[in-house]
């Protein structure tokens, strides 16, 4: 649509068209009546002088009146309108009328588009705003983001696009969007689809037309109240309007239009099947290739494969079988792991995949019930990357199996032996006489969260609450639980839970925007237990990783840094770091068997809010002040003690002052022998923890 510069639209076409009609309209109404036996040259000669001179011109019009009369026979003949006639004139100005109010509706639902009756923005069914996207540009496999104007959604989003993920931003506001996303040069990547979610005629399932999975990083908007001078929710963007209520829009609205995410098995190897193109794929490779002398050998036994031999401990104490290298990689891209079905003999056995792109291997042992077919899932990101120099050994740089390295497996082998991982024995003994039988191999799509939402720590822990003692002993936050925050994001929480999607829940301790390029570790736990602070970068680096990770699926998870002692440089966001975190977590539905208190239900906040007297009490609390003195301009409430340790930068540090209690840092950070502060060790003391080369922060 073309803009003018006073900021109104150019007439759409639609108004065009309908301005034409008019024209036409007008035209039929006002021509003279003719006589009943006047012919149509006669009424064109007295209109058209030329027509006079061209009577062939119209019998040609006759004719072509004539074919349109046989179109729209038996309806009206137009040459026996009589527009003399009062009915006639009447039943036409009531259809210009008609069509006049169609072409104002029209070019005034153009001019308005993206308004409502409250002034905020109204989503446009076709998804209008767009950015770096050609206007009907159809988008598809993104990722659609809610609250990406915000300070969490813009860290969201930027960490999609950086891992290759194309976006959907959803706003209320375009103006917004273009200034908070004005310095990304995303292109195509990005687009944005205006939505209010306190608005539930503009969250509607048009607006998840090619997304596969949603991100929901919602929050009630705060500021100074105009008249009152107070600090809260404005604009009526309150807690209860879209941490629940907007929340359960999204949720409602998406439900059976998002892609199901299910799971998946399909065969590699059907030995049931295709048992000659399996023996010539299968052949086995003992320990003879090192001296050994021990022995195997595949065959097929009752429509199975049947891999049986002796291990001999002394010399290299193992047997295998493998596939031939295959000419072009097996695509295992879409996939979360392995499925195998055998029927086993008690021994302990390991499964190893290579890559066509490098000489790591990967390998995940299982163990096997005798005489019992069964079937035995292998995650990829639980198998252990093995050194290309000595294949026991654990490669502990090796990263989880991406997707990229998940499509370049060009091989699989079946290995058992004596050993286990680094030199180390079998944790089932040394095996002897074995046999396993296969029936298939097959990879398996575990399915993924179709949405990710995140809401708070302390949110659980303050539904628990029964009394209002039980309150006054409990963190600032769930005192204080400002305009009932943490029962409204708890209820959302629970309407996901409720409706049947594929989900992850990330709850966020409180938001820090110190340090925000030092590495920390991270702790990611369950139960609500925990207080503390993390950043809204290392918030979206978890949340990519939850997306495309099986492993978080149906989880509920805290998130902080880590304030052990050597939680600094310690690279929490890694994917490995936080793989292995997120697979040590349990489903929402099996937290009892983890020692874990079940989920409570979610209820109302409290009926008599805090005094003004109690809410200054809150609000003086050490930990309270502790918080307002390293971020002076935070308006949350947080709950973690006062830090132990200080980083320092160029000499200066990253926190002001040298510490919130006033007091000497329990530690400083050293450099070449050398405190980076250029003061000696506090205390007189030696220096606990010493770095060379460029890092500037580490723990003691």
């Amino acid at each position: 649509m073309v803009m003018h510069r006073s900021g109104r639209s150019a007439p759409p076409l639609a108004a065009i068209i309908v301005a034409g009609a008019l024209a036409f309209l007008a035209f039929i109404a006002f021509i003279p009546p003719a006589q009943p036996d006047q012919k149509l040259g006669t009424v064109m000669a007295r209109r058209m002088p030329v027509a006079r001179m061209c009577e062939h011109r119209a019998v040609g019009i006759q004719r072509r009146r004539e074919k349109l009369n046989s179109i729209i026979r038996p309806r009206v003949d137009i040459n026996q309108l009589d527009f003399s006639d009062p009915q006639v004139q009447a039943i036409s100005a009531a259809v210009g009328a008609a069509i006049a109010g169609l072409g104002l509706l029209l070019a005034r639902g153009q001019d308005s588009e993206g308004s409502s009756a409250t002034g905020r923005p109204v989503a446009s069914p076709m998804g209008s705003i767009r950015r770096g996207v050609r206007a009907g540009t159809k988008i598809s496999d993104a990722i659609g983001v809610f609250g990406a104007t915000g300070n969490t959604g813009r860290e969201v989003v930027e960490q999609l696009l950086a891992d290759g993920q194309k976006v959907v931003g959803y706003v209320r506001d375009p103006a917004k969007a273009k200034k908070t996303f004005a310095d990304l040069k995303a292109g195509p990547a990005l687009s944005f689809r205006q939505s209010d979610v306190t608005l539930s005629d503009t969250v509607t399932p048009a607006l998840f037309d090619g997304i596969k999975q949603l991100v929901v990083a919602l929050g009630p908007v705060y500021g100074k109240n105009a008249e009152t001078g107070e600090f809260g929710p404005v604009d009526g963007m309150t807690p209860e309007a879209v941490d629940y209520k907007g929340v359960s829009n999204v949720i409602n609205s998406a439900k059976g239009v998002l892609p199901a995410s299910k799971e998946t098995v399909t065969p590699i190897f059907d030995f049931g099947w295709t048992p000659e193109s399996a023996v010539d794929s299968w052949s086995s490779l003992d320990d003879v290739i090192m001296g050994g002398t021990s022995s195997s050998e595949v065959n097929f036994v009752g429509g199975n494969l049947r891999w049986s031999g002796t291990v001999v401990s002394e010399g290299g104490g193992f047997c295998g079988m493998r596939t031939a290298m295959e000419e072009k990689p097996l695509m295992l891209a879409d996939a979360d792991g392995i499925k195998l079905r055998v029927k086993g003999d008690g021994n302990r056995y390991k499964f190893t995949i290579g890559l066509k792109s490098t000489d790591t291997k990967y390998q995940h042992p299982f163990n096997t019930q005798k005489g019992f077919m069964e079937e035995i899932y292998l995650p990829f990101e639980a198998f252990v990357g093995l050194s290309t120099e000595n294949k026991n050994f654990a490669n502990y740089s090796a990263i989880p199996l991406s997707e990229i390295d998940r499509s370049q497996v060009d091989s699989m082998n079946i290995v058992i032996s004596k050993f286990e991982f680094n030199g180390m024995p079998n944790p089932n003994g040394i095996p002897t006489d074995f046999e396993l039988r296969v029936d298939s191999i097959s990879k398996v799509a575990k399915p993924k969260p179709q949405i990710v939402l995140i809401t708070s720590a302390a949110v659980e822990r303050n539904a628990r609450i029964e009394t209002k003692e039980e309150r006054e002993n409990e963190i600032p936050i769930v005192k204080l639980n400002p305009n009932g925050i943490l029962n409204w994001k708890y209820k959302g929480e629970n309407v996901l839970r409720e409706s049947g999607l594929e989900y992850a829940v990330i709850r966020p301790t409180g938001l820090t925007t110190q340090n925000m390029t030092t590495d920390y570790a991270l702790d990611l736990k369950q139960g609500d237990s925990m207080s503390g602070s993390i950043s809204r970068k290392e918030i979206a680096a978890l949340t990519s990783l939850c997306l495309t990770s099986s492993c978080s699926t149906g989880k509920t998870m805290e998130l902080r840094r880590s304030e052990s002692r050597d939680a600094l440089g310690v690279p929490g966001t890694n994917r490995k770091v936080l793989l292995g975190q997120l697979q040590g977590l349990v489903r929402d539905s099996d937290r009892f068997t983890a020692g874990l208190p079940v989920l409570p239900r979610a209820v109302d906040p409290p009926v008599e809010p805090l005094t003004e007297k109690e809410k200054e009490e809150v609000l003086n609390d050490p930990r309270v002040k502790a918080q307002r003195e390293r971020e002076p301009g935070s308006q949350q409430v947080a709950g973690r003690a006062i830090p132990s340790f200080v980083v320092y930068r160029n000499g200066k540090p990253l926190a002001p002052g040298s510490s919130p209690s006033g007091g000497e840092p329990a530690f400083v950070v050293y450099r070449d022998g050398k405190p980076v502060t250029g003061i000696p060790p506090p205390l007189g003391e030696s220096p606990k923890a010493e770095v060379s080369g460029s890092g500037s922060a580490v723990s003691a």
